[in-house]
This record gives C-alpha cells, structure tokens and sequence, in this order.
C-alpha cells in the first residue's frame, strides 16, 4: 500500500529528460516561424517604405524639369530652346534649357522688351562667334540693371548655333565672355543645367563632402550645381524627329548624327523635335543585403543606358518615371 501510493506521486512531480527535449523543440520550431514572420514582415515593411520613398523624391523632381521643359523657348530663338547631350550606354543624359525665368510678363519692361526686340531674352554675339572668347553686346539682358552672365556660378549659355550649342563661363572680362570650349552662333542666352551626380568633374563640386547620385541643377543665381533632389541615378531623354518618323537616344542607338538609330542628333535642332521622352530613375535611400543578389533590385535599363550591376547599384528599391512632353517651339 505503502509503495503503489509514493511512486503516482513522484511521476506527477516533474517531467522526464525526454518530455523535456521534447518541449523544447516544440519551443524553438515556433519560435524560429515567429522569428521569420517577424522578419518577412519587417522586410515588407521596409520595401514598401522604400517604394513611397522614392516615389515622393521622383514626383517632386518632375515637376522642376517639367516646368523648365514646358516652357523652353520663352523669349529666345526657337533654335535656341534647349540642347540634349547624350550620356552613352554608362552614364546619364544633360539637359540645358534656356532660362526661361529671365523674362517676366507682369514686368511692363519685360513685356516691351518680348514686343520690340527679335530674342528678347537674348545677348547679340559682337564678336569671337565661333571661338572660346565671344564679345557680347550687354550683359544685363532683362534691364534689372544686374550682370545675367557669371564665371562664378558654373553657368552655361546656349546659342543658335547647330554645331558648337553650349558653354560653360570660365569667366567675364567686360563684356567678353571666356568660354571652356568654342561657341558659335549669332545670339546667346543664359541656360540653366540638370545633370546626375556620379562623381563627375562636370556635375560634381569640388569639395569630397558633397553628395553623390543626386540631381543637381545650375542657373545664373543659384551658385552653382545645387542639389534639387537626392537619390537620383538616372536621368535620360530620348526625342522624336519632327515628321514622327524616329527616336533619337533610344536603346540600340549608335552615335550622333541626322536620321534613325542616332543617340544624338547632330547637328542639334529643336525645330526639329516634336516630342520629347523624359525618363528619371530614383532609389531608396536604404540599400538591403537580402535584395543584393537579386536583378530585380539593381538599377533598372532606361533608353540606351545599361542597367547597372555590382553591389552599389543593387539590393534597393528603383522607381523609373517617365514622361511625354511637347517643346513649345518647333
């Protein structure tokens, strides 16, 4: 009696090793699903932060090159609106438009300068056309009694000419402007400038601390290749001859010249264009190592530019926006 009565007791005491072992493997297998629901969920969570993210940075970017696009043209020569250099297979695209905020409509000057005078936000070429130092007739286009044409402010300036289109100002002497490559043409106008930072001398500052795989846009007051956006990898345009017949810059294309298959057409006319294709690739500003091995997550093909591969052109979230635009003047 006494021995059937001690031994139920002992076992309702604990659990044996095997119960034990058992337990514990129980344990870990949900803990090892909890564990990887958490992760997938915190995955998740962070691509689909990084879509909204870049979605937020390209629509803000668009609408600055949309509004500049729209309006290339104003108060210049139509030959004169815009220039498009082509960036090859590994590089992004430039953009130069005239500066389109020279003249204002609600300034009464501004409005008999548009009624009275052939480019009316335009410097008459007096002399050097063709050449890296042109002399020009004023320096104050819009009459607000300040110099449109700086050497400090990586500025460029856009003319009529087919050929030799645009130039940097190295720097202004009078009413000459010494120029980084030759300019030809017979009028010249302020532009303003988008390019990608990638690290290259003609987009990226000197100092090492700025950043790099933003876009970056240059006018006659801004200073000088300012950021307007950041996370920006991408920016290409491709164009549309006048008679509909071909694309300039798009993929497969091979060289510059006039006619189908061209990355560029040479020599440069936007009377020439009817549409234009603007294309700009943004990424999250969060790079995944799950997402490194995966294409999907690496910098995307646009136009004529490869897609990019290695480990800093991958594992992060890409938004590629394009765009449809009319030039005004063609």
């Amino acid at each position: 009696m006494k021995r059937s009565s001690v031994e139920p007791m002992r076992r309702s005491m604990g659990m044996t090793l095997v119960e034990l072992m058992v337990s514990l493997c129980i344990l870990a297998i949900v803990m090892v699903a909890v564990v990887g629901i958490f992760g997938a969920q915190y995955r998740n969570m962070g691509r689909d932060h990084g879509i909204k993210e870049a979605t937020r940075e390209g629509q803000i970017i668009f609408e600055f090159l949309r509004l500049d696009l729209m309006e290339a043209g104003w108060s210049v020569a139509p030959e004169m609106s815009f220039y498009f250099e082509d960036g090859g297979t590994g590089r992004s695209d430039k953009i130069y438009i005239n500066d389109t905020a020279l003249i204002d409509i609600d300034e009464d000057e501004h409005m008999d300068q548009l009624i009275s005078e052939d480019c009316p936000g335009c410097s008459r070429i007096e002399a050097g056309s063709g050449t890296s130092s042109v002399t020009v007739n004023e320096l104050d286009v819009n009459g607000d009694g300040k110099n449109d044409f700086r050497g400090a402010a990586y500025q460029f300036v856009i003319s009529d000419d087919g050929l030799s289109k645009v130039a940097k100002i190295n720097t202004v002497s009078g009413n000459q402007l010494n120029l980084e490559v030759e300019l030809g043409g017979t009028w010249l106008a302020p532009a303003v400038y988008y390019c990608v930072d990638d690290g290259n001398a003609d987009c990226h500052p000197d100092s090492s601390t700025d950043p790099l795989w933003v876009l970056r846009r240059s006018d006659r007051s801004s200073g000088g290749r300012q950021v307007v956006a950041e996370n920006v990898v991408d920016l290409q345009v491709a164009y549309r001859d006048a008679d509909g017949e071909y694309w300039y810059g798009e993929a497969g294309c091979d060289g510059s010249g006039t006619g189908p298959g061209k990355c560029e057409m040479s020599p440069f006319d936007p009377r020439s264009i009817d549409l234009v294709r603007l294309t700009l690739v943004v990424r999250s500003r969060h790079q995944s190592r799950d997402l490194l091995g995966d294409p999907r997550y690496c910098r995307p093909a646009v136009e004529n530019r490869e897609a990019g591969v290695g480990p800093d052109e991958c594992g992060r979230i890409y938004q590629v926006f394009s765009m449809m635009i009319h030039p005004r003047n063609n």
